[in-house]
């Protein structure tokens, strides 16, 4: 049967097929030439039994795609239409399928023996989450996240404790649900650098479900010698200067990092890229690659935020409002809306790039109004009681 798992993230983009028998309309016929071989090459019944409920659960995830399709490159299985993942547990299998992003899938039942061998796959800063969520469900989910990496990655070679790095991992619903960030540092011939994952973990009391999503980086964007491009690890000392210029975040709030760790530690926490399909992105010199600030959209629960944050020696250059243009022009791209500007009274220099981009004021808010309307956690260290925020978007 098909079913959909409570994955608070990405629902529209990964489909799910549960099976706890083989499928009464599923026959050998309906398989590829590769997974008729898979199937005959089991020498039990319960080991071909065993493989028609994994198929049983992948045709539920792929419905209505035809099973005839999947392929297999090495050991991982794929599908033309996408990306396919499997796995299975004594109960039974669950498979998911997605057209859009990298997918790998697990299944674990409660091991309570787990602890034993937790020292070989749990890094020493994943061993917060022991506090953050609990010993016992930790262990558990960054093994079954772990294990749903590996089959993404798909081509071994990947120690578990070395490779994979559980980087954020924070509850949607406490006790059953959790969603967060992480690393593959492995490299083969698909992923040459280390890539940043989505995983989201659930527990449904005698099981737990496990997901990783990769998505492809957005291809940096080139307009009037500009380029906008994902933050990756190497721009942590660019963020920590960043923000440590008082000028620079005197109207966000923002305290700045305490060292160029705590900026990389951002940057590989950072979930838009991977939950959202875009986020902030750095802006640099197209010519020179010298970063100059950044710029983008952030998706929250009342529309898409549009922001900009640029070092104070390239301020009254136009840099902002070509950036601010571009990023619009990129959130037509990714559907993202509705697109909103926001900014302090007094700020008339970000009023006017907003004004400039064609964005048009449509509301003012008492600052303590704006953060109880909008829900938002008031800034670090200020006290903007007497300002006014200014709310601005695109004309209809």
């Amino acid at each position: 049967m098909s079913t959909n798992f409570p994955f608070k993230h990405l629902s529209e983009e990964v489909q799910f097929g549960y099976s706890s028998e083989a499928s009464a309309h599923l026959n050998v016929e309906l398989f590829s030439p590769a997974d008729r071989i898979k199937w005959e090459q089991r020498q039990t019944e319960h080991r071909k039994e065993e493989f028609l409920i994994s198929r049983s659960a992948l045709a539920a995830a792929l419905n209505p795609l035809p099973l005839s399709a999947v392929y297999y490159h090495g050991n991982q299985p794929k599908h033309e239409a996408g990306h396919i993942s499997v796995s299975h547990t004594k109960s039974g299998a669950i498979a998911a399928f997605s057209a859009t992003v990298e997918v790998g899938i697990d299944i674990e039942g409660v091991r309570p023996q787990i602890g034993r061998i937790a020292q070989k796959f749990i890094r020493a800063d994943e061993e917060k989450y022991f506090t953050s969520i609990g010993t016992t469900h930790a262990q558990q989910l960054l093994w079954g996240l772990k294990e749903s990496l590996f089959k993404l990655f798909g081509t071994g070679n990947v120690d578990f404790k070395k490779h994979l790095h559980i980087t954020s991992l924070l509850p949607e619903i406490e006790g059953e649900l959790w969603s967060g960030t992480a690393w593959i540092y492995a490299t083969n011939e698909l992923h040459q650098q280390p890539i940043q994952c989505m995983v989201q973990g659930y527990f449904d009391g005698s099981h737990y479900y496990c997901l990783a999503t990769h998505r492809k980086a957005m291809i940096p964007f080139n307009t009037q010698n500009l380029q906008l491009r994902q933050w990756t690890p190497k721009d942590a000392h660019w963020l920590f200067r960043l923000n440590n210029d008082p000028e620079v975040v005197k109207y966000t709030g923002d305290s700045g990092f305490s060292s160029e760790a705590k900026a990389l530690e951002l940057i590989q926490t950072y979930p838009n890229y991977q939950r959202d399909g875009y986020g902030r992105w750095m802006v640099t010199d197209h010519a020179s690659d010298t970063p100059l600030g950044w710029c983008g959209l952030k998706k929250n629960p009342w529309g898409v935020d549009l922001g900009f944050r640029f070092f104070r020696e390239h301020w009254g250059k136009g840099i902002a409002t070509k950036a601010a243009r571009a990023a619009l022009a990129l959130g037509e791209i990714f559907e993202a809306n509705p697109i909103i500007g926001r900014t302090l009274s007094s700020n008339t220099a970000s009023s006017r790039v907003l004004e400039k981009v064609g964005m048009v004021q449509y509301d003012t808010l008492p600052f303590e109004e704006f953060v109880g309307h909008y829900a938002i956690s008031e800034p670090i260290g200020a006290n903007w009681n007497e300002e006014k925020v200014l709310l601005y978007k695109l004309p209809n």
